[in-house]
């Protein structure tokens, strides 16, 4: 019996650069290194074809996300009228592999009746219609408020599509609790990321980063509110490192000497940056999935200096310092950098990380996925 695999993901995951295709590409590259043969299908959307994925994969079958318009009016969510394929319903009848679905948004096949006697399997990225809901609260226009709205809505009604999954693979333990109580087949498998072991250097840096995706909504509010309420307050060097940052955000950073903006860094550079930094200070506005930015700074950074939104049924609290208000986190701030990080934290954290790492899930996985 072979280990063959269908994988089905929403985005081409090359290069690894946001929160879904890091945990979909290292997915691959680690089940690859267990033994997988893995056939890959990635629905194109701004993103380009990759040779990277031919090395990793048996096959890598490309299909265009269709974003007309008229999709829009589908009772179907959009994310996933707009992802289908019938070139990828006709290769995946080819054999008889297992099928993994790797986001709501790639599961329009999922109850086909050609595939009733297939192993299937969704990885969940979030609570989608709860997540949707959040983004229309930060939406920032009144179009994209009713876009939101109304995809919370479809989403919530579509969800009950898992009901044809032989197993729902979640991010953290409170979607396990939703989905398992829904659906009563969910696993907890947690996101693969770059880190196959911690590499966290010990001593002191000489500054404190925040790093994100600041052309995301949420990323932008709390860059502009560690901007004007935290960083000013802080004496040392303040880093504000991610993709497009405002011209707002520049100009408010730009009021302070201790702030500075790295705009759209390298995967190389970034990861240098959380690596030196002191501290990795990280605020989450919600509590939905598991944030991948915290695995990173986690497995790589000295302190992490989080909020309790950031921490929320991960696992992961012990592992860092968890505060909330902005004289709590001030105050932590200013201690921590004081206090170099040490062998014995070193240590402790290594231990604490161990349920996070790319080998104890993908083991956990390829178990999972086939039991014989």
């Amino acid at each position: 019996m072979t280990n063959d695999l269908h994988i089905i993901t929403l985005n081409v995951p090359y290069p690894p650069d946001y929160g879904g295709m890091i945990d979909s590409f290292h997915r691959i590259r680690v089940l690859k290194n267990l033994g997988a043969g893995i056939h890959l299908h990635c629905f194109e959307y701004g993103r380009e074809q990759s040779s990277e994925l031919i090395s990793l994969c048996k096959s890598v079958s490309y299909y265009k996300r269709n974003m007309s318009f008229g999709r829009q009016f589908s009772l179907k969510p959009f994310i996933v009228v707009s992802r289908t394929s019938p070139k990828l319903h006709s290769n995946l009848l080819n054999d008889d592999h297992p099928i993994l679905f790797d986001g709501l948004h790639t599961t329009d096949l999922l109850c086909h009746p050609d595939l009733s006697n297939r192993i299937k399997i969704v990885r969940v990225h979030n609570i989608e219609h709860e997540y949707y809901n959040s983004m229309s609260r930060q939406a920032g226009s009144l179009i994209r408020n009713i876009y939101f709205n109304i995809e919370s809505a479809r989403l919530k009604r579509y969800e009950s599509v898992l009901k044809n999954a032989d197993m729902i693979l979640t991010l953290s333990g409170h979607d396990q609790h939703y989905f398992g109580t829904v659906y009563g087949n969910a696993e907890l498998i947690y996101p693969f990321h770059q880190y196959d072991v911690p590499e966290n250097k010990e001593g002191s840096g000489d500054y404190l980063l925040w790093h994100g995706d600041l052309s995301v909504k949420e990323n932008s509010i709390v860059a502009e509110y560690l901007v004007e309420k935290i960083f000013p307050e802080i004496p040392c060097t303040c880093i504000i490192a991610g993709k497009q940052p405002s011209g707002l955000l520049i100009r408010k950073a730009g009021k302070h000497s201790n702030i500075r903006i790295i705009a759209n860094p390298s995967g190389p550079v970034m990861s240098e940056l959380i690596r030196d930094a002191h501290i990795n200070i990280l605020i989450a506005l919600s509590t939905h999935g598991m944030k991948l930015k915290l695995l990173n700074s986690l497995f790589a950074g000295r302190h992490c200096l989080v909020n309790s939104n950031l921490v929320f049924s991960t696992g992961l609290a012990k592992a860092c310092h968890v505060r909330d208000s902005a004289e709590d986190i001030i105050r932590t701030a200013k201690q921590l950098m004081k206090q170099p990080f040490d062998a014995e934290m070193k240590t402790e954290r290594s231990a604490l990380l161990e349920p996070f790492s790319n080998r104890f899930n993908g083991i956990r996985l390829m178990k999972l996925i086939f039991p014989v």
